[in-house]
């Protein structure tokens, strides 16, 4: 049956859930953006997605393209790749699973477009219970009155991260509605803040940690707690790192995340 492409979540959730929960580790990012969408706004302008059936119907593949982000793809079969390199054509870059890799790669020279390996990225799955916390305080969720403090501390990371796409609503409001945005605080007073994703798919992703300051320690504690407090929410919590870097999988390892999947970032020439 080939591919289906539509512009609005809810039909690709209606269509595709079942197979983007069949690997929800390795799908967590596609899955902390549908569930976004879901939330928010279903078919905002510049959305892009689909997932693609087989001879009988059975669905074997997906893809989502948020606005102003690059395409993220499931595993799929080898068909599935060539169909979608003459539908997605020509993308600065593409988001894709580490045993696709090559097979995307191949795809996409045979579409015309010539992308590399960028940078791989471990997916991290909480098994175990984070390190107690190595400063003074308490965590705290986030409510609405803390938006404006969480505002500004927004503006000061994102100042820090020229180029990242990452939308206000996705790393504050969202998170603040759903209660997924963990404060830790001394002495009543908050110092740092950890977000993640709404669930979908019993599957959540950790997301901005900031401290004003710059303590590691309170980013830490903030990153800690919000993983306990998403766990009493979802089964798989997952969060993304760069593959090799011995510091930051020990810092995961301490706070009870162990590696689980692979992802990739191919880039076409020019692009980073």
């Amino acid at each position: 049956m080939g591919w289906t492409q539509t512009t609005d979540a809810v039909e690709l959730w209606r269509n595709a859930g079942p197979w983007l929960g069949e690997h929800p580790v390795e799908n967590a990012p596609l899955l902390a953006e549908v569930a976004h969408l879901l939330a928010t706004d279903a078919a905002p302008q510049g959305l892009e997605c689909g997932w693609w059936s087989d001879g009988s119907g059975v669905v074997g593949a997906a893809y989502v393209q948020a606005p102003r982000h690059n395409p993220l793809l499931t595993r799929m079969p080898r068909a599935a790749l060539d169909e979608l390199a003459s539908l997605v054509a020509r993308p600065d870059a593409v988001g894709v699973p580490g045993l696709v890799a090559d097979d995307v790669v191949q795809a996409w020279v045979a579409a015309g477009t010539r992308l590399t390996p960028s940078r791989s990225f471990t997916v991290h799955v909480l098994e175990g219970r984070p390190a107690a916390p190595s400063c003074a305080g308490r965590p705290r969720i986030a409510e609405p009155a803390d938006e404006p403090m969480l505002h500004r501390w927004f503006d000061a990371l994102m100042a820090g991260l020229p180029g990242d796409p990452s939308d206000r609503a996705y790393v504050v409001d969202d998170p603040v509605a759903a209660g997924g945005l963990v404060l830790w605080e001394v002495d009543g007073d908050p110092v740092a803040m950890c977000s993640r994703s709404r669930v979908l798919a019993d599957t959540v992703r950790m997301g901005a940690c900031y401290a004003p300051g710059g303590e590691a320690a309170y980013v830490e504690a903030a990153f800690g707690a919000a993983a306990v407090e998403a766990r009493r929410h979802a089964r798989h919590v997952t969060v993304l790192a760069a593959t090799g870097e011995e510091q930051e999988e020990a810092r995961l390892a301490a706070a009870g995340f162990v590696p689980a999947a692979t992802r990739v970032l191919l880039t076409a020439p020019g692009e980073s």
